[in-house]
């Protein structure tokens, strides 16, 4: 039998670092597709030429528009109607809306601006229900089908229809990738004993800390301190903290600052961003066309102030 050269099991092995290393995304477009998805799905479909155009111009606009656009199934049968997630995922808002199409050129008519601003005229399409989308994608990389199909199916056990496979998520080292909505959350290196903790974990708004590569509401910074702040405290709940600002040092370094929603203290923590050359592609990669460079986000220093933000904002301004 064929040897098979894995980058999820090269980069676990190296205990290559995730945190921080979510995508960062305002505006979630996942559309129902049960054709056969390629390497890059979003580009590579039978789509109307129209719906096509418009979702690549869509991910082709991340860098202001910060959306993202993935295609999700169930199954692989012909679809009576096509369903449609918009997810928002803003540190001030996180909404899920689901929209049922007859066609795919319907898709087209989202008003994806009004959906981030919460427009009234979108509030018989939000959804309490949770989603739960885990990246299947082989064509993309091995990896994505070979640790994310175990994990689709126990998350499918205890889940149900809330679960979906989706298309490219990043991160394919980091497989298996577990997404969780409408947080925004990105599980990675999910083993299939840690599915039931993370849904319950998602259900009480709860982070599981010990998988969570980032919350895609903010940018990887933010999210890295997230994590350190979280993993000092002990604190979980996803209401917890507020973030405040972010402000780039002349050291290089970045300080982040979150709130705690109960008692006002506010903690400030020093995060180190540091990216170096590899030589190992494999481990980025199936096919070792992968990045050569690997990033990791380090705790510098955390400190704690009782000044209410308020307050201390007012007397910087004065």
């Amino acid at each position: 039998m064929e040897n098979k050269h894995f980058c999820a099991h090269i980069s676990r092995e190296r205990q290559d670092p995730y945190i921080g290393l979510a995508a960062h995304a305002k505006v979630w477009v996942m559309l129902e597709y049960t054709d056969p998805w390629e390497w890059i799905a979003i580009y590579n479909n039978q789509l109307p030429e129209p719906t096509k155009t418009w979702l690549i111009a869509l991910a082709n606009s991340y860098a202001t528009s910060q959306a993202i656009t993935l295609f999700i199934r169930q199954h692989i049968r012909p679809l009576p109607t096509i369903n449609c997630f918009v997810g928002i995922t803003r540190p001030d808002r996180e909404a899920l809306y689901r929209f049922r199409f007859n066609s795919y050129k319907e898709v087209m008519g989202l008003d994806l601006a009004a959906l981030e601003a919460g427009s009234p005229a979108y509030n018989s399409y939000l959804t309490t229900e949770p989603l739960y989308l885990v990246c299947t994608n082989g064509k993309h990389d091995m990896c994505c089908a070979k640790f994310g199909m175990p994990i689709h199916k126990e998350a499918s056990r205890l889940a149900g229809e809330q679960v979906w496979h989706c298309s490219h998520c990043g991160g394919d080292q980091f497989a298996a990738n577990l997404l969780c909505f409408p947080h925004g959350i990105y599980y990675s290196r999910v083993t299939v004993p840690e599915v039931a903790t993370i849904i319950e974990a998602d259900r009480q708004e709860q982070l599981y800390l010990e998988k969570c590569r980032g919350r895609s509401c903010y940018p990887p910074s933010v999210q890295a301190a997230e994590y350190y702040l979280r993993k000092q405290t002990g604190i979980y709940d996803l209401n917890a903290f507020r973030w405040l600002d972010t402000t780039d040092e002349d050291n290089g370094n970045t300080t982040v600052r979150f709130q705690s929603t109960s008692s006002g203290i506010i903690n400030l923590m020093t995060i180190r961003h540091t990216e170096r050359e590899t030589n190992h592609a494999e481990a980025y990669r199936c096919d070792n066309t992968g990045k050569l460079t690997r990033q990791e986000f380090q705790l510098v220093q955390i400190e704690q102030t009782t000044t209410a933000y308020a307050s201390e904002k007012a007397a910087s301004e004065g």
